[in-house]
This record gives C-alpha cells, sequence and structure tokens, in this order.
C-alpha cells in the first residue's frame, strides 16, 4: 500500500522535474501547455491533488492560499502561447506546493490504496 503523499512525491517529479536537457530540469507541465486551452486546465487538475491532500491534513489557512496562489498563477500563464511553456520549466508550481506540504505530514491520515495491481 502507498501513502497518498508518495504518490503525490512521484507524481510532482512526473510534472515538473523528470527530465533534464543542458542541466535544466523539467516534466510533462511545461508540455501540457502546448495543447491550447486543455493542456493547462490538465496540469491544474493533477495540481489539485496536492490541494486536496492539504486539505486532507487539515494545513493552516495560508498554506492553502499560497498552494491555490501557485495553481492559479500555473494556469493563467501556461495559457500564454510559448510563454507559458517557459514560465512551467521554471516555476514548478508543483514543487513549490510539495514543499508547502512536507512540514504537515502524517502518514496515518494519508494511508490509503491508491491503485491495485
Amino acid at each position: 500500500m502507498k501513502s497518498h503523499f508518495q504518490f503525490a512525491q512521484r507524481l510532482v517529479r512526473l510534472m515538473d522535474t523528470k527530465f533534464n536537457f543542458f542541466g535544466i530540469r523539467f516534466g510533462i507541465d511545461p508540455l501540457l501547455d502546448f495543447w491550447p486551452g486543455f493542456g493547462s486546465l490538465i496540469g491544474a487538475g493533477i495540481s489539485s491533488y496536492l490541494f486536496w491532500i492539504a486539505y486532507r491534513l487539515k494545513v493552516p489557512s495560508r498554506i492553502y492560499f499560497r498552494m491555490g496562489w501557485n495553481i492559479f498563477l500555473d494556469f493563467i500563464l501556461g495559457e500564454v502561447p510559448l510563454l507559458g511553456a517557459v514560465f512551467d520549466v521554471f516555476y514548478k508550481a508543483n514543487v513549490r506546493n510539495l514543499a508547502l506540504l512536507t512540514p504537515y505530514v502524517n502518514p496515518d491520515v494519508l494511508e490509503g490504496v491508491i491503485f491495485q495491481a
């Protein structure tokens, strides 16, 4: 059984830091921005998983605000052609949100089955 937080860590890596191109780390999030209209929406939906974990952890309201701001900024700027993809490569909203969550992680609260093989 994997915890939601462990799954989120893998998801964040896929979205923001999976690949390396000349020392610049990026994931599929900037690539999604090349799908006009839907790419940023998909990215925001995936980012919302971290927000759900924050809800389960009952983090302070300032953490919700900062996470929401990161998701919102990533979504809005991701809608701008090419600039959005460049922004996503360097801003890494999911990495920022994971860093905000890490001090509040309690594995007992987040235990659950993500998928069964």
